[in-house]
């Protein structure tokens, strides 16, 4: 039946492609709310042709007010007992694509667009996994309930919503972290804070993305300095980054170009923002320097704000300033930090607000998720671990994942791929792709994971 499945797949795969596609030609990043489409227009139009598509394929659909649409497979009189959990929404374009952002570009053996790897193109993969069971005849005892949602990127409140209305099935998977299975997620806190600042020589300071991205791009204008000030700071600074000056009347604007990666893995990017702010540090520009006491462009670990913690299971905690805007004498920062699962949320957050207020500023947003966990001794985690030694041929080990996947707050819920470790498919950044072989691949061993589950 696996060589059935993948030659159907395979058959079908132009078929994949143009419907991922058409999903994601829809700008769908959050937006403000409007009436009926609490995270905006594309959000709910991404949704909506995600229920459509289901529909075709003959799965039984449910709009629960643009927050989640859900799509049912199998007989009424069985239990749903699988839900398969994805999102429609994305990050923000963000700076540096080399092919068109909201399209599905193929070069080579990759497809190029943002979602095509979180997680469009998974979810649309992951809808091919039950259209090929039940173009081969495949009968299984219990159904599957897909869940997909629409506001991911932004706190995950759609979920949030949709058990407020029904209870989620038991066991679920999500196509939104990393192969073989993800049964511990490291807890997340997200703070903004604010400061009044004196007259400076720094007139503007601007970093503005999403708080879970590293920025690859962050802008500043100083009075008072000769370009050649500038200059011989520049070359006092050690960091791969690049600087680009001009001048603009009496100011010079200067540029800190890096490389975007996800909030969670600061290592891998490279943080225009601490960069430019240790260059304005050189020029002993004062809000420069007491923020690069505590967010040094080499340091990931919270080590200056005595969070660096870490355990066996989940690894060490990352924090990364990624958001600042200066701007009229007031300043606001946001900060991305991951800690480990023998920590609670208040144990990082806790001394980050008071190591800002020291330094003056005023905590206006903190949040967050604690750290996720589940127990892998269980059937449903053994018929995923079978799933993936019969598709990919390994033996599957659980493993824990840095940023919060789909199901971080669900009771049991694991994710299951769609990366692989160490790979380079720019999350979060810019030129997100994927192998074309690898839709096929998630497909499969989507397919095989319902079979073994609900067969």
């Amino acid at each position: 039946m696996k060589e059935k499945i993948k030659n159907y797949l395979n058959e079908n795969l132009g078929n994949m492609i143009s419907d991922l596609k058409g999903l994601m030609q829809i700008d769908s990043v959050c937006s403000e709310p409007k009436r009926g489409m609490p995270y905006g227009e594309g959000s709910a139009k991404a949704l909506d042709y995600i229920k459509t598509l289901s529909e075709s394929i003959g799965l039984k659909t449910k709009n629960f007010q643009n927050y989640v649409v859900t799509a049912d497979y199998g007989d009424s009189e069985n239990e749903v007992a699988l839900g398969i959990l994805a999102h429609v929404d994305v990050v923000p374009q963000g700076d540096g694509w080399t092919y068109p952002c909201f399209d599905l570009t193929i070069d080579g053996d990759r497809a190029y667009g943002r979602g095509a790897i979180d997680d469009k193109g998974p979810a649309i993969a992951s809808l091919y996994a039950i259209k090929s069971i039940d173009a081969m005849g495949v009968k299984l005892s219990k159904n599957v309930r897909y869940i997909f949602g629409g506001g991911e990127e932004i706190g995950c409140n759609d979920i949030e919503y949709y058990q407020q209305q029904e209870a989620l099935p038991d066991m679920l998977l999500t196509p939104d972290g990393e192969f073989p299975i993800v049964n511990a997620e490291k807890g997340m806190v997200h703070i903004f804070a604010e400061k009044v600042l004196a007259p400076s020589k720094l007139r503007e300071l601007k970093c503005i993305g999403a708080v879970n991205a590293i920025p690859a791009k962050a802008t500043a204008k100083i009075s008072g300095f000769l370009m050649d000030d500038v200059l011989e700071a520049i070359e006092k600074i050690t960091y791969p980054t690049e600087f680009k000056l001009e001048q603009a009347g009496g100011e010079i604007v200067i540029t800190s170009i890096g490389k975007a990666a996800h909030g969670s893995r600061p290592h891998l990017g490279m943080n225009a923002l601490t960069a430019l702010l240790g260059l304005l540090s050189v020029l002993e520009i004062e809000e420069a320097t007491e923020l690069c006491t505590l967010f040094n462009y080499s340091e990931y670990n919270g080590k200056s704000f005595g969070v660096d913690f870490s355990d066996e299971v989940s690894g060490e905690l990352s924090l990364a300033l990624t958001v600042c805007d200066i701007e009229n004498g007031n300043a606001k920062i946001g900060i991305d930090s991951r800690f480990p699962i023998s920590k609670k949320f208040a144990e990082v957050s806790e001394p980050i607000c008071c190591h800002l207020n020291a330094i003056g500023y005023e905590i206006t947003e903190n949040d967050g998720m604690e750290a996720h966990y589940v127990d892998e001794n269980s059937e449903f985690i053994s018929a995923v671990k079978r799933a993936y030694k019969e598709i990919i041929g390994d033996d599957a080990k659980c493993i824990c994942e840095t940023g919060a996947t789909y199901v971080h707050n669900t009771p049991y819920g694991v994710a299951f791929g769609p990366e692989m470790s160490g790979e380079d498919n720019g999350m979060h950044s810019a030129n997100e792709s994927i192998a074309i072989e690898r839709l096929i691949l998630l497909a499969r061993v989507y397919a095989q994971a319902i079979i073994e589950i609900c067969g």
